[in-house]
C-alpha cells in the first residue's frame, strides 16, 4: 500500500477548513461524525475526501475510540462486517442472487473464523449517504471492522481507517491511515483463465467486464491485455466496448454480448471469460433460443465458481475464488490490528484456482497441451 506523503507537523482540522472553504466548526463536526451541522453531502464528501488527500489522522478519535464502550478491551467488541448497498437495486433478480451468494460465503466464513476467537459479527448494509455511515457507525460498540468496499469512498475509508481497526475485502485502497487489505488476485483470474484456453487450443479469446472505477475489472482488464499483447493475439476490444456501468440492466449486458459475439462473425471468438453472474444467464439463455451450442461453437469461463456452476448443461467451468482463505486472513489481519493500531499496513493477495467443468472445448491436438498446462486446475467438482 502507499502512503500519503510525511508531513512536518500533523495536518489540522483549521487547515482542512481553510482548504475547503468553510468553517472549522463544520469540519470538526464532519470529521467527528456526530452530524450535529447541516451541512451538505456534497461538502461533507468534499471534506472526507481532502482530510485523506491531506493526510489527516485522528489520533485523538483513535484513542476514544478504542477506550469507548465503558472501557472494555477492544478485542472483547464485536466485530462490523461492511456491506455497500448498490445504488440501485439490479431489475434482474438472478444478478441479486449472485450477489448474494457472493456476500453470503463471506458472512458464514468470517463467522466461523471469528467464533474461533470468541468474537461475533454484525453485518451493517450501508448506502451512499456519508452522514448515516457515520451516525450508523456511532451507534455500534466496534472493535474492529471488515469492509467489502466499493472504489468511490476514499475519503470515508479513510475517516473509518483513523477511527477504528480496519480490513478492506477485495478492494484498493491507498491511505495514510493505518488498515490493511485482503484480496483475491483479480488478474490471476484471467491470466489463468486465458492460460488455460490457449493449451486447449483457442486462439481467439475475449473477456468482458470492465465495470468503470472498479479495481476488481480493471486488474482483471489489464491481464487480459498482457495475455493478448504476449501471445500477439488480437485483443477483442469490441466487449470491453460494450456499457458495463454497474445502473446498466444485466439483462441488455447479456444481449449486447450475444450481438456482439454475432456480429463478428468467422472472426468471432471461440471463448469467453465473464463473471458467473453473466456466464450462467448466458449459458442457459443460449441452450433455451438459439443454435449455438456450448462448448462446440463457444467455450465460456465463469469466474467465482458460485453453487449453480456444477448443476448447468453443460456444468460451468470456472475460477474459484478462495474465501475461506480470504477470510481467514482477513480475520487473522484485523485481530493484529486490533492489539497494534499503528502496525504497518499490509496488502495480501490470495491466488484462484480453475475448476473445470464441462463448458470449453478441447480444439484438435491440444489434448496434450492441457495435461502439461501450467494453472493449477481442479477436477471436475459438484
Amino acid at each position: 500500500m502507499k502512503s500519503s506523503p510525511s508531513h512536518t507537523r500533523p495536518v489540522t482540522q483549521s487547515q482542512i477548513a481553510r482548504a475547503a472553504g468553510i468553517s472549522q466548526a463544520a469540519v470538526s463536526a464532519i470529521l467527528s461524525g456526530s452530524g450535529v451541522l447541516n451541512v451538505s453531502e456534497e461538502t461533507r464528501e468534499n471534506v472526507l475526501n481532502l482530510a485523506a488527500r491531506m493526510g489527516y489522522v485522528a489520533r485523538r478519535a483513535v484513542g476514544a475510540a478504542q477506550r469507548s464502550g465503558n472501557g472494555r478491551d477492544p478485542q472483547k467488541k464485536g466485530i462490523l462486517l461492511i456491506e455497500n448497498i448498490p445504488t440501485r437495486e439490479p431489475a434482474d433478480p438472478w444478478v441479486t442472487d449472485a450477489y448474494a451468494n457472493f456476500m453470503g460465503r463471506i458472512v458464514a466464513a468470517t463467522s466461523e473464523h471469528l467464533s474461533r476467537h470468541g468474537m461475533t459479527v454484525s453485518v451493517l448494509r450501508v448506502g451512499r449517504n456519508t452522514r448515516e455511515i457515520t451516525r450508523q457507525l456511532a451507534d455500534h460498540d466496534i472493535g474492529g471492522i471488515l469492509w467489502h468496499a466499493t472504489d468511490r469512498d476514499p475519503g470515508l475509508l479513510h475517516w473509518v481507517a483513523s477511527r477504528y481497526p480496519l480490513v478492506l475485502l477485495n478492494r484498493e485502497f491507498h491511505t495514510s491511515a493505518p488498515c490493511d487489505i485482503v484480496s483475491v488476485d483479480q488478474g490471476k483470474n484471467i491470466s489463468l483463465a486465458t492460460e488455460y484456453l490457449w493449451s486447449a487450443g483457442h486462439r481467439r479469446i475475449a473477456t468482458f467486464g470492465h465495470c468503470p472505477g472498479n479495481s476488481v475489472f480493471q486488474r482483471r482488464i489489464e491481464a487480459y491485455k498482457r495475455f493478448v499483447t504476449e501471445k500477439q493475439i488480437r485483443d477483442y476490444r469490441e466487449f470491453q466496448a460494450l456499457p458495463d456501468e454497474q445502473d446498466y440492466p444485466a439483462a441488455r449486458k447479456i444481449e449486447n454480448i450475444l450481438r456482439t459475439w454475432r456480429d463478428l462473425g468467422p472472426e468471432a471468438p471461440t471463448a469467453l471469460i465473464m463473471s458467473d453472474a453473466f456466464a450462467l444467464r448466458l449459458l442457459t439463455l443460449l441452450r433455451k433460443e438459439t443454435d449455438i451450442r456450448i462448448p462446440d461453437d463457444l467455450s465460456l469461463v465463469g469466474i467465482d465458481n458460485t453453487s449453480p456452476c456444477a448443476l448447468m448443461d453443460p456444468p460451468l467451468t470456472s475460477m474459484e475464488e478462495p474465501f475461506d482463505e480470504m477470510c481467514a486472513e482477513a480475520v487473522e489481519l484485523l485481530l493484529r490490528r486490533i492489539a497494534r493500531r499503528d502496525a504497518p499496513s499490509r496488502s495480501v493477495q490470495i491466488a484462484p484456482r480453475l475448476v473445470e467443468r464441462g463448458s470449453v472445448s478441447i480444439k484438435p491436438d491440444a489434448s496434450a497441451a492441457i495435461a502439461a498446462a501450467s494453472p493449477p486446475v481442479a477436477a471436475s467438482a459438484n
